[in-house]
């Protein structure tokens, strides 16, 4: 579902990037899907309007929309969580990314 979070599949990548949310729509179909890294956000997390800081868990992070990619849907196991309730927040930030509105 849009706005699940998942566990980041790359091993590698999971210290910085320890989850990723799908963006994409449910209605999209084919063997990829359009997601973004999600890390741990502090106070001296930078603000800005395409960087939305979300809760999950009890820990904050920063959705880093400018990392956004595709990845395979056999790869999307188990949501570990939603961050649905935050689509207004990505929402504005991906139409201040896209079109700067």
């Amino acid at each position: 579902m849009q706005h699940d979070l998942f566990e980041n599949p790359n091993r590698r990548e999971r210290l910085g990037f320890p989850l990723i949310v799908l963006l994409q729509a449910n209605v999209a179909e084919g063997k990829y899907r359009i997601i973004a890294p999600l890390t741990g956000a502090t106070p001296r997390t930078p603000v800005s309007r395409m960087v939305p800081i979300v809760e999950h868990a009890g820990a904050t992070y920063a959705v880093i929309l400018t990392l956004m990619t595709n990845i395979s849907v056999r790869l999307l196991r188990e949501p570990v969580g939603s961050i649905a309730h935050y689509r207004d927040d990505l929402t504005r930030a991906l139409d201040w990314l896209f079109w700067g509105i």
